[in-house]
């Protein structure tokens, strides 16, 4: 390593280290126990009423509550029915079926006071009473999160009832909101109509709807409207559009609609901006990734002072499709430019982490190291600040300098938050450890003849196993005991098997407008209304059990899918071991026993643990067993077509593409692969798991590069960064899943694969 960089990083070390702390969240205040009942439904709805209400089905719902036997109902629930019934049957487009409903929904006690005063106010317009309803809706609070469609209904009311001058005011006030914005669509079209069918006054709303709707009805008749003008769409008009078609997933729509203009844009503007990210993103996203790149990487430069959002995010997509077309070099050099360029972005340290990493894929270890040096001096808070310290530990340690790496992997440990990259705060207690045990990278399975260094070590692993028991590394530091300190490692207690408990959460939550009335509408069936208000106030604004609280009303209303994949997702910010009180029973909810009976029979007599399978399909699927990755994969364990045909060849079956979405079968091939993996590997997970994801010939051409080197280092030299985060996931998952629901020791014995990846 160059002593002017030793120099650098070594002053860099210097800087005060502040203490792990947790971080911080909601105030806090007194709590509530909830009981079981809390969300029970407070009218018997059967399954296929259920169903209609949160498909939004209305017709069928309103069909369904209208067959209820009113009679069976107790006092307050006549109310609530009433409500539901109302509610639907105008939703259905049925307003004439809702007669004498308004004196009962009147009565209803359950329902949230916006809700229920647009619905009695829809049924004063029913009635023909439009003054009536208009006065209704004036008092609905403008942060209740109905007040847009409220005042839909007040301006049409007012309209109604001859206030056409109150009822445009309403809708000006709705379309002066930022785009897109709940309501626009239709005020837009409403101001459209009032303007004049045809008239130049109406062409700027349609087409305005036109261009940041595309997929409302309004929208949709906008297009239609639009017919009968000269006028074309300008490339601004299409900025919006496309941006709008890319957000909603239709990449091929955007590509298609943006292409048609793009030679007409000569200089760079808001709208340019948004047009070539909108443009560079789809193609990224359908894997045209020369064409994303040449894009993206001058709308990156030209943006600067037009759009400082934009411009860093379309650099950082050129730097991925770079990276994912294997060219490190121009990956390196356009991920640098998001720092020079935009130094105050978010993604600018993010910029400079990747561009290390490219340029040491590109083979280049000490100009790597001195751009995460750089990051580590500009942005030593940032959300990849704790990968770019490991990556200066390691790269100090590649170089032989094992005492500085030692420092890297502790500036880690005592800067970086735990929920801001508990991974990498794992790895450096992990690795801080190993290179006191092990320090020479030229002899990494002689053991240190230091005796304090040894015991040093020693208590390290000792404290990631008994602080981190669920983490990857808790597994290798293990492995690690078991073969230095068996009888000390045998101490540390085994985290006790949870089970589910009430929901604790603050007062304060169950106080806040949004969490309140989307609970009244969860018991009252109404399950999508209900989401949209429980959503409101945000992952960060709640404690982990109330968050788990929210995903467990998901989970009641079978949208489990959602449900798991949404919790997955906020462990991955919030880590294990900062869950609060409640751990046990969100991670019971997060790490459910799905599919686990097949998992166990596909498994049945192979040489692996069954939950390493099952660990791996949860990654994987996301237990969907209807998912198909980009690349085609399919089912549960994520099979392709042609690696499942001849896997199904070995145990004499025969397979089609659709028969990998069925569970039983997609489990049994492949199980029966992984099965071939842990043989060709002499049961090394860790291969095995990085086999199954990037394919045996990788796996096999690392191996001839570094060797049969310890399988910590095999991992963490994986070229490929997704296979190295996978491994890492599907491992800690199994541990998470062994200390959930299995008997056995603490952590399993990993110890034969402490010096050789393959022993």
């Amino acid at each position: 390593m160059p002593s002017l960089l030793l120099c650098l990083l070594s002053a860099l070390l210097c800087s005060p280290a502040s203490a792990l702390e947790p971080p911080k969240g909601p105030d806090d205040g007194p709590v509530q126990q909830l009981a079981p009942t809390f969300t029970r439904l407070h009218l018997p709805l059967d399954d296929d009423t259920l169903a209609a209400l949160k498909a939004r089905d209305h017709a069928t719902a309103a069909q369904k509550l209208a067959a209820m036997d009113r009679s069976k109902l107790s006092g307050e629930a006549v109310g609530d029915h009433a409500f539901v019934l109302a509610w639907s049957l105008i939703r259905a487009g049925q307003a004439d079926k809702t007669e004498g409903l308004y004196e009962l929904v009147e009565r209803a006690e359950h329902v949230p006071a916006a809700y229920k005063a647009l619905t009695m106010a829809e049924l004063l317009v029913v009635d023909g009473r439009h003054a009536e309803a208009a006065t209704l809706l004036g008092d609905i609070p403008e942060d209740a999160l109905l007040y847009p469609r409220v005042q839909l209904v007040r301006a049409q009311a007012l309209r109604e009832a001859g206030a056409t001058k109150d009822a445009r005011a309403i809708y000006e006030t709705l379309v002066a909101r930022p785009d897109p914005a709940e309501g626009s669509d239709l005020a837009l079209l409403a101001l459209a109509s009032l303007e004049g069918k045809g008239s130049p006054e109406a062409y700027a709303h349609l087409r305005r709807l036109w261009s940041i709707y595309p997929y409302s009805e309004a929208g949709q008749e906008a297009a239609a409207q639009l017919q009968g003008y000269k006028q074309a769409a300008t490339w601004r008009d299409l900025s919006w559009r496309g941006d709008r078609l890319m957000s909603a997933g239709n990449y091929q729509g955007a590509i298609t609609l943006l292409a048609s203009k793009l030679g007409e844009i000569k200089e760079p503007d808001a709208d340019a901006c948004r047009y070539w990210y909108a443009y560079g993103r789809s193609l990224f996203r359908v894997n045209r990734l020369t064409e994303a790149a040449a894009v993206l990487t001058p709308a990156g430069e030209r943006c600067k002072g037009h759009d400082d959002d934009r411009g860093p995010k379309s650099l950082y997509l050129a730097g991925k499709a770079q990276e994912r077309k294997k060219a490190w070099a121009d990956a390196a050099k356009v991920y640098k430019r998001i720092s020079e360029l935009y130094p105050e972005h978010s993604y600018a340290d993010d910029g400079l982490a990747l561009a290390g990493i490219a340029t040491q894929e590109a083979g280049d270890l000490d100009g790597a190291i001195a751009l995460w040096a750089e990051q580590a001096t500009r942005y030593p808070t940032g959300d990849l600040a704790g990968e770019g310290f490991f990556r200066l530990a390691w790269g100090a340690y590649l170089a032989g300098d094992t005492p500085e790496a030692i420092k890297w992997a502790e500036k880690a440990i005592w800067d970086v938050p735990l929920n801001v990259d508990a991974e990498h705060v794992r790895a450096a207690m992990y690795w801080s450890a190993r290179w006191r045990a092990y320090p020479d990278v030229s002899a990494p399975t002689q053991l240190t003849k230091d005796t304090k260094a040894k015991d040093e070590a020693v208590r390290l692993w000792l404290r990631l196993c008994t602080e981190h028991p669920w983490s990857y590394y808790a597994l290798l530091a293990a492995g690690r005991l078991q073969e230095l300190a068996p009888d000390q490692l045998a101490k540390v207690p085994r985290p006790e098997r949870p089970e589910h408990k009430p929901w604790m959460v603050r007062e304060a939550f169950l106080q806040d407008p949004a969490i309140s009335a989307g609970i009244a509408l969860a018991r009252l069936g109404l399950y999508r209304e209900a989401l949209t208000e429980l959503n409101h106030p945000g992952a960060d604004a709640l404690t982990p059990a109330e968050y788990a609280f929210i995903i467990s009303i998901m989970w009641q209303f079978d949208d489990w899918l959602i449900a798991h994949d949404r919790l997955r997702n906020y462990l991955e910010e919030h880590p294990t071991e900062q869950l609060g009180a409640q751990r046990g029973s969100i991670l019971l909810l997060a790490y459910p026993e799905k599919y686990w009976e097949e998992v166990k029979a596909s498994a049945e007599g192979y040489r692996y643990d069954p939950r390493v399978f099952h660990a791996l399909v949860r990654e994987e699927s996301n237990f969907n067993k209807d998912i198909v990755s980009h690349a085609g994969a399919r089912g549960l364990s994520q099979l392709m077509p042609a690696t499942a045909r001849g896997v199904a060849g070995w145990l004499g079956m025969k397979v089609t593409n659709d028969q990998l979405f069925i569970p039983t079968t997609n489990l049994k091939i492949g199980a029966r692969y992984l099965e071939s993996l842990f043989k060709r590997y002499n049961g090394n997970p860790c291969l095995s798991l990085a086999g199954y994801n990037a394919g045996e010939g990788n796996v096999g051409k690392w191996l001839e590069r570094d060797g049969n080197r310890p399988t910590d280092e095999y991992v963490e030299a994986i070229s490929y960064r997704e296979t190295r985060h996978y491994v890492k996931r599907v491992l800690r998952t199994y541990q998470t899943y062994r200390l959930l629901y299995d008997d056995g020791p603490a952590f399993p014995d990993m110890a034969a694969f402490n010096h050789a990846s393959v022993p």
